[in-house]
């Protein structure tokens, strides 16, 4: 827990164990990085890469092949508002059904938790799930944040475990909070999954014993899940709020505090004095800032609407709490900070852990008793800053632009689609469903398709009178087919002179009207000729059977634009790539077969095909057919 030299990634823990493959994934998180959630699916279809930075690099059709595997068995729910404004990719369109936008059911709060659950299935049962515990949201951001990973077995037993209803009622109610409509497919999945959660009999982490869950938030249910013995605590929180630090040091003596320095400037005197020690992370501790290729604005800082939402999460990140208790030791972990915003109104999500306080107490995990380096090597005492305090006007002018900002993003709009008068192309029109508001309370608001360059942003009309009927936002003429997108941009301002602060952040809204064929028409502009698809089906046959880099270059490798003599240039003749799966991993052959019938979808589709390749295809895949028999 906590310790430098043991990391943990988010897309090692959501890989599949050996023999089991993903059916299922359901995850929350405040903020959102669509290129973070791109990724995900490369986790689950067992594909390595060079490095966590190493993103950038990633093959399209690596990312394509991925997506068209897993998009439809993973949901992510978010906070509404909070997804960052990313460079687009025309991949994006698998994702469209993947992301639910979500808001706390209580006023002026947010949806915090970061949580996933994965479903893993193998050809015999049982059936295994992995429960993923963070203090960290889906984006890129380089700080100090926890993981606990769970893993456990639906246990064959017709009564569940009671000590899993939280946890199953956390799942249950997610739905519940969505801003928009939820498709099908995303109710049915949680819906298992929440009823099956309750059955999983979960392993207690090594030096634990006991595992508790803690929903806060979820179906306006408040409660306080530090009502056990305290004898001392140790807090690990990047934002604390004065009423809340009271309350978790009622017990005990000698508690420790660590924090943000930023955090700690806000308090005063006597808050401090309640701890024994009050530590911030060292600058050696502090990561640098990376420069992803995403424009976040403000949609990607973990704003807990009593901080000013302008602040970029680097250095500490965790929530941690540790208590001792006599001999023993609880450790809660997950996504609440010490503030009354995270337990009195916020969505949040908590684990507890037991064990013996040597183990896992204050102690412990401040002060390790080897000789690898521990966290509190990593901390350094707290000075108080000789600056001035910062500027409050433009905290509150932050603070009430955030309020707008989510009530603007939790509205049921709705992009519809609609031929244009010149053929080929599109008119997009964002409607207010009568009985909502569009209210922009003084703040002006932008947006436009996330797939098209910003000078096509037009400005957003409302106010409280268009609640009484149907009514355009927004619209966009003359977009082309591939432009085509749920996901919409919005860049939203207010000013108070001297003060003028923004946000920027992405909506995805239900699309009626768009074509059908939209991600068939992705895939023929990712596979533009015949040199490319003998590439992707060399790739689908050695899927999970080379090392990256081997298998990224088959496909990111020259591609011999003129088609004639591409298949020359070739590692492997299709023939023998197709035959060897055959008789080694027949079901290479069915992700083939999937390709080729989305290929023929289309006139356009059926030329990239290689010639003569049905010459070739149908007696092997009739002979895959048999098998199935």
């Amino acid at each position: 827990m906590l310790e430098p030299l043991a990391r943990g990634l988010l897309l090692q823990a959501l890989r599949p164990p050996d023999g089991y493959g993903l059916d299922r994934a359901i995850g929350t998180t405040f903020s959102l990085d669509l290129l973070a959630l791109l990724r995900v699916p490369l986790a689950f279809a067992l594909l390595d890469w060079e490095g966590e930075q190493d993103h950038a690099r990633l093959s399209p059709l690596a990312l394509l092949e991925a997506l068209r595997r897993h998009a439809d068995h993973l949901v992510i729910f978010c906070q509404a508002g909070q997804i960052g404004i990313p460079r687009y990719e025309p991949l994006y369109g698998y994702l469209e059904n993947s992301v639910v936008e979500v808001a706390s059911p209580a006023v002026e709060s947010v949806f915090h938790p970061k949580v996933w659950a994965l479903r893993f299935v193998a050809p015999r049962p049982p059936v295994l799930y992995r429960l993923l515990v963070l203090s960290r949201n889906l984006t890129f951001d380089r700080s100090w944040d926890t993981m606990l990973v769970l893993d456990g077995q639906v246990a064959d037993r017709r009564n569940a475990f009671a000590r899993n209803h939280p946890l199953g009622d956390f799942f249950a109610a997610l739905t519940g909070m969505a801003c928009r409509v939820v498709p099908e497919r995303v109710l049915a999945d949680v819906d298992l999954v929440q009823k099956e959660l309750r059955h999983v009999q979960f392993e207690p982490p090594d030096g634990f014993d006991e595992v508790d869950f803690f929903p806060l938030g979820v179906r306006r249910r408040r409660f306080w899940p530090f009502e056990t013995r305290v004898d001392r605590m140790l807090v690990i929180s990047p934002f604390v709020s004065a009423d809340c630090l009271a309350h978790l040091t009622e017990k005990g003596r000698d508690h420790v505090l660590v924090s943000r320095p930023e955090t700690l400037d806000a308090l005063t005197p006597a808050s401090l004095a309640r701890f024994g020690e009050v530590k911030v992370l060292s600058d050696l501790a502090t990561p640098e800032r990376v420069d992803e290729n995403t424009d976040t604005g403000q949609a990607t800082t973990d704003n807990e609407a009593d901080r000013a939402p302008g602040d970029s999460p680097t250095g500490l990140h965790a929530k941690v709490y540790v208590a001792d208790a006599g001999w023993k030791a609880h450790v809660w972990t997950g996504s609440a900070n010490a503030t009354t915003a995270a337990f009195s109104g916020n969505v949040e999500f908590l684990v507890r852990l037991s064990g013996r306080k040597s183990t896992c107490g204050v102690d412990s995990v401040l002060r390790a008793r080897t000789d690898q380096p521990s966290f509190g090597d990593l901390l350094e005492k707290y000075q108080p800053p000789e600056e001035p305090p910062p500027d409050a006007a433009r905290e509150a002018l932050e603070r009430r632009l955030e309020k707008i900002r989510h009530r603007l993003a939790a509205l049921p709009l709705v992009a519809r689609v609609s031929p244009a008068e010149l053929p080929g192309l599109y008119t997009l029109a964002l409607w207010q469903p009568s009985g909502s508001a569009l209210d922009l309370e003084g703040a002006s608001a932008r947006c436009w398709p996330a797939s098209l360059p910003e000078t096509a942003s037009v400005r957003v009309v409302g106010g409280r009178d268009s609640a009484s009927e149907e009514s355009v936002v927004a619209q966009f003429a003359a977009v082309s087919y591939e432009a085509i997108t749920s996901f919409f941009a919005v860049d939203l301002a207010l000013e108070d002179a001297p003060h003028r602060v923004s946000a920027r952040f992405i909506l995805n809204l239900p699309l009626e009207g768009a074509p059908s064929d939209r991600r068939q028409r992705v895939l023929q502009s990712l596979l533009s000729n015949k040199s490319a698809v003998l590439r992707y089906l060399l790739f689908l046959l050695a899927w999970e059977d080379l090392e990256a880099g081997r298998a990224l270059d088959l496909i990111t490798g020259p591609t011999a634009e003129t088609s004639a003599s591409a298949g020359t240039h070739l590692p492997l003749p299709l023939f023998e790539s197709m035959v060897r799966a055959l008789g080694r991993d027949p079901a290479k052959l069915d992700q083939v077969s999937r390709l080729v019938d989305d290929l023929k979808q289309t006139p356009e589709g059926q030329a990239l095909l290689p010639d003569g390749f049905d010459e070739v295809w149908e007696p092997i895949w009739g002979v895959r057919q048999g098998l199935l028999a």
